[in-house]
């Protein structure tokens, strides 16, 4: 009888300088690849960092080339470019290059232990770049394009988590208030309704934030964040340590 191994399959969100990043990359089990849209996300992370071109992705995963402890594919947001000033410009080439590298993990052997996709809020401005380029019809309507990239959002989060490693997706969040019911949330920003139910898409969905100068996470929920978790059959503290082994311990190593 063989035991399959687990893995944490997790969603994070908080504001901007709540150390999302760091905390993952700098503590989770390596070899670890981060396929990053933020611009400067990494700039936090001390540890050495191999940056590749997408299109190098192949000789990792076929096994040409061994793999170093963090690996990041930056998607074209510090290219050196001219300023462009017309509001409707929309290019493909990020979405087109991350479906590569994509099918290139599950084609390939994946030789990570765990795989980051830094933000989902610069993956949503790839698809919608691609959504521009393929549809431009549905930019006239906000209700068309928020769809299509939610859908392209969700279909995403279900491919890499097939993958045999931990996944951790990062993201920004938006605080709230509706106008009816006076409710203020915080919730992930992503578009369209696919916010309301992202986070059962995760095994584990964490709020992070500083606080005290340390690093946390909230795994439950707690004044205006809602809908963080862990699927455990004991409950987790409500609030723990923003790195690996204070979450999980030893169980996922």
């Amino acid at each position: 009888m063989s035991t399959q191994k687990k893995f944490v399959r997790e969603g994070r969100m908080g504001p901007p300088f709540s150390y999302k990043t760091g905390a993952v990359v700098e503590s989770y089990p390596k070899p670890l690849l981060v396929l990053e849209f933020d611009i400067g996300g990494l700039d936090v992370v001390k540890q050495p960092i191999e940056r590749i071109e997408p299109q190098k992705i192949r000789e990792y995963s076929n096994g040409d080339k061994p793999v170093t402890p963090i690996l990041a594919i930056e998607f074209d947001t510090l290219r050196k470019r001219e300023l462009d000033l017309t509001i409707k410009s929309y290019d493909s080439i990020p979405a087109l290059n991350f479906k590569d590298v994509v099918d290139s993990l599950v084609k390939g052997k994946c030789p990570w232990k765990t795989i980051v996709v830094d933000p989902i809020t610069g993956l949503t401005e790839a698809f919608v770049g691609y959504i521009g380029v393929t549809d431009s019809a549905a930019m006239n309507d906000a209700r068309q394009w928020a769809h299509k990239a939610g859908i392209l959002i969700q279909r995403t989060i279900m491919v890499i988590q097939g993958l045999p490693c931990h996944t951790v997706f990062l993201m920004h969040c938006d605080t709230d208030k509706n106008e009816i019911t006076g409710e203020i949330t915080t919730d992930p920003m992503v578009p369209s309704k696919l916010r309301q139910r992202l986070a059962s898409l995760f095994s584990q969905f964490f709020y992070a934030a500083v606080e005290g100068g340390k690093a946390v996470v909230y795994t439950q929920p707690s004044g205006f964040v809602k809908g963080v978790g862990m699927r455990k059959p004991d409950l987790s503290r409500p609030k723990l340590g923003a790195l690996f082994l204070d979450i999980y311990g030893e169980e996922y190593k």
